[in-house]
């Protein structure tokens, strides 16, 4: 998989809504300010601050915004503001020409799985992150954000966590792909499908009840989805309140029982404050052990 220059200062980043609308000005304030402390300069897509029903401006409004970051060669990284729903609807008509002549970092989660994949698909790494939505009160010196920092300037990234019980120990190594449960399923038999044969598999979700994960963990199963992946990494699974969802672990388990894999659970990815930077695309080496688990680029 083919890597984007990592940043240096004085390198541009763009602040674009591919999918739901923000409520205000802050989220773009803050990201603002977290880039200019990194020396970094930002410019905003047209229609960031536009809102039609659910999305963030027209389709073609979101298009053009994307389009236009996707196209700039002076761009060097382009950071969803937030997730919601509507890059689905827009997949199929960007052009990524001028990308491939300047590729570029794409920053973000949840709805923006949709890009991921298709970027995936493409040959690009791309970062599994927190997005303005999740900035609070210009607090620039987390964990989250550090991680953030690490992967867009190529320093090295590494996510140890304390073994959970539910977990199945072994070793794999792997390019790592994946993203929300919800829009990979959605994504199936489509043109932007990503086959995760031979990969470690990421996943997390969001305010979906347990047999709604249950539905689309065995969808993704009778898919074929799950057969030959290398590992499987577990992301936050929360409630809309950010919760973690009741029976999970034991459910996604007792679904995918009849496969040997590795299963690491709780990274602290997703919908969740403790949102780490994950490079898709990025080869790894998942360890999960009995008393410790993690899951390190190669």
């Amino acid at each position: 998989m083919k890597t984007p220059a990592f940043l240096k200062k004085g390198d541009w980043v763009a602040l674009v809504t591919p999918s739901g609308f923000i409520k205000d000005e802050t989220p773009l304030l803050l990201a603002e300010q977290l880039l200019a402390s990194w020396d970094l300069k930002t410019t905003r897509g047209k229609f960031v601050l536009e809102k039609n029903g659910y999305f963030s401006g027209t389709d073609e409004e979101r298009l053009q915004d994307l389009q236009e970051a996707l196209d700039n060669p002076k761009i060097k990284a382009i950071w969803a503001v937030r997730g919601g729903y509507g890059s689905m609807r827009i997949l199929n008509k960007l052009n990524f020409d001028g990308f491939k002549k300047n590729p570029k970092w794409l920053i973000g989660f949840s709805d923006i799985t949709a890009l991921h994949n298709k970027l995936h698909l493409l040959g690009y790494k791309s970062l599994h992150a927190m997005m303005p939505v999740q900035l609070k009160n210009a607090e620039f010196n987390t964990k989250p954000i550090n991680s953030l920092h690490y992967a867009l300037f190529g320093e090295s990234l590494e996510n140890i966590v304390p073994a959970s019980k539910n977990n199945k120990t072994g070793s794999a190594v792997g390019v790592l792909t994946g993203g929300n449960l919800s829009l990979l399923e959605s994504l199936l038999g489509t043109p932007f499908y990503v086959n995760p044969k031979g990969k470690v598999l990421f996943l997390e979700e969001v305010g979906e009840p347990l047999y709604k994960v249950d539905r689309l963990i065995t969808s993704l199963k009778l898919a074929g989805y799950f057969k030959n992946i290398k590992a499987l990494v577990i992301g936050s699974f929360t409630e809309s309140n950010s919760k973690p969802l009741k029976g999970y672990q034991a459910l996604i388990l007792e679904i995918l029982k009849e496969y040997d894999f590795p299963v690491l659970f709780d990274i602290p990815a997703g919908h969740i404050d403790d949102n780490y930077t994950l490079i898709l695309g990025e080869k790894v080496n998942v360890n999960v052990g009995e008393f410790v688990s993690c899951i390190r680029s190669v």
